[in-house]
């Protein structure tokens, strides 16, 4: 679901029949040649530094949106130890640090955990995706802020963050964005 400008959003047909925890994404570049780039980089050849270029990427083309909202507080979208240990960081963190550092607000990364290893869902078809994630957060300690902006790098079908946008929500917080660096281009047929 694209909703970087909610005047003029293009819902496909996945958006308008299936129930979403979060409230509203901004998504502002497709997962094309440059922005893959740069993704893979950063997350498999740990140029961590890539994690500034994308998120200052992010804030340009944002700031220029009439109803950009800032959250109260950034969440980073959490990984089990196991995948952090193979990868030795998180990328979602890596970017989120540049955010909370950009608009001065605070980073929460030990709230929302991963407490179940999934399998890597690429390959996978959106309803594998949505039983791979199933329960796989929870809220280790209380978030104190309504509105957070969950980070990650790509979204492909929204099933990662919509799980951990409803267990947020089931946590007490009122509104869940998600800010998401990149998206695949979908058939708009």
């Amino acid at each position: 679901m694209d909703q970087a400008n909610t005047h003029n959003a293009i819902l496909c047909g996945n958006c308008l029949s299936h129930h979403f925890h979060y409230d509203r994404v901004y998504s502002p570049f497709l997962y094309s040649e440059e922005m893959r780039y740069l993704i893979k980089k950063m997350k498999y050849q740990k140029k961590i530094h890539y994690a500034d270029t994308i998120a200052k990427l992010f804030t340009e083309k944002t700031s220029h949106l009439k109803d950009f909202l800032l959250p109260q507080s950034f969440i980073p979208m959490p990984m089990h130890t196991k995948r952090l240990r193979q990868r030795g960081f998180n990328q979602a963190l890596e970017l989120s640090r540049f955010f909370a550092s950009h608009y001065h607000l605070p980073l929460n990364y030990t709230s929302l955990i991963r407490n179940r290893h999934t399998a890597l869902q690429a390959g996978m078809n959106a309803i594998d995706r949505q039983k791979n994630v199933r329960r796989a957060f929870r809220v280790k300690k209380p978030i104190i802020h309504e509105h957070i902006a969950l980070i990650d790098d790509v979204m492909t079908t929204g099933s990662t963050v919509n799980e951990a946008a409803k267990i947020l929500k089931q946590s007490g917080v009122k509104q869940v964005d998600v800010w998401i660096m990149a998206r695949p281009e979908f058939n708009k047929n």
